[in-house]
């Protein structure tokens, strides 16, 4: 995953998606259009759509919609202290994940 930022455009080599400065150090990323951004906020727009893609992939093998297979993935995980950590198995039982 290669990201660049390259004058008034941010790009990867992994995504057809891009951001361009709308000047003042502000970005507009191709799939959020209504919305500016900073810098950092650009760059992590552009890695969130090579995520999905990845993700996308990784589901099709489980031939699960790709918002089932990474919906699954996070109901199994809880937040402690910061941190993720997966759900104790008899709340994911309750849960019915297993």
């Amino acid at each position: 995953m290669t990201i660049q930022v390259i004058e008034s455009l941010i790009t990867s080599d992994q995504t057809e998606h891009r951001a361009r400065s709308v000047g003042q150090g502000r970005w507009v990323a191709s799939w959020l259009p209504c919305r500016t951004l900073t810098t950092e906020q650009a760059v992590a727009a552009i890695q969130l759509t090579e995520a999905v893609d990845t993700l996308t992939a990784l589901a099709r093998c489980l031939g699960l919609p790709p918002c089932e297979a990474i919906g699954k993935a996070m109901l199994d995980f809880r937040s402690v202290n910061g941190r993720t950590v997966p759900v104790p198995e008899s709340q994911a039982q309750v849960r019915g994940i297993r």
